[in-house]
């Protein structure tokens, strides 16, 4: 008993440790998946269906922007910076940014998110722009690369079988990530 409480304890001690915003070896980008580093330091999960905050609670495409603004400012405080864009593929579009990730909306609902390198966001596969490369996201996940008009972009299989559109630098490095609906001109 008391071995599973000392265990229990350590875990909640390091799932609270605080980020340097220097960078370490340990953020850099590398060959290897930084999953549990990642989803450990995360505020905010992200998924192919919308994202989560520590407490787990889902919060899914289609839901009203009212509440996922406010889901949103309980996991960064410091409130959203909106924007809107009135000519995107999909009609008129609103924006709420909150860190590193931009939620996007679509006639007043979540209808997508796009993740640029920052602290306190991940995927639930643990990916964080800036941290990973294309390469260990290869020898992972199923990756494809897509010919567009957009460099470096690709889209790959989420280990619970979601897609996940990203874009990747020439020298390999994740440079952002996105699901949803998006507003980028292809």
């Amino acid at each position: 008993m008391r071995a599973g409480i000392l265990s229990a304890l350590t875990l909640a001690l390091a799932a609270c440790g605080g980020q340097s915003d220097t960078p370490t070896d340990e953020t850099q980008p590398g060959d290897t998946l930084p999953t549990g580093k990642s989803l450990v330091q995360a505020r905010m999960i992200v998924d192919a269906n919308g994202f989560s905050g520590r407490d787990g609670a889902p919060v899914r495409f289609g839901t009203a922007r009212e509440e996922v603004d406010a889901k949103a400012s309980e996991i960064f405080p410091d409130g959203p910076i909106k924007s809107e864009q009135d000519e995107c593929g999909a009609g008129p579009m609103e924006f709420s940014k909150y860190g590193p990730v931009d939620l996007a909306f679509l006639d007043g609902r979540f209808a997508g998110w796009f993740l640029r390198p920052g602290k306190d966001v991940a995927t639930s596969d643990g990916i964080a722009p800036g941290l990973t490369t294309l390469d260990a996201l290869k020898s992972e996940r199923q990756v494809q690369e897509l010919d567009t008009t957009l460099d470096g972009e690709f889209q790959y299989t989420t280990a619970d079988y979601g897609t996940i559109t990203g874009f990747a630098d020439p020298d390999g490095s994740i440079s952002g990530l996105s699901a949803g609906i998006t507003c980028f001109f292809r």
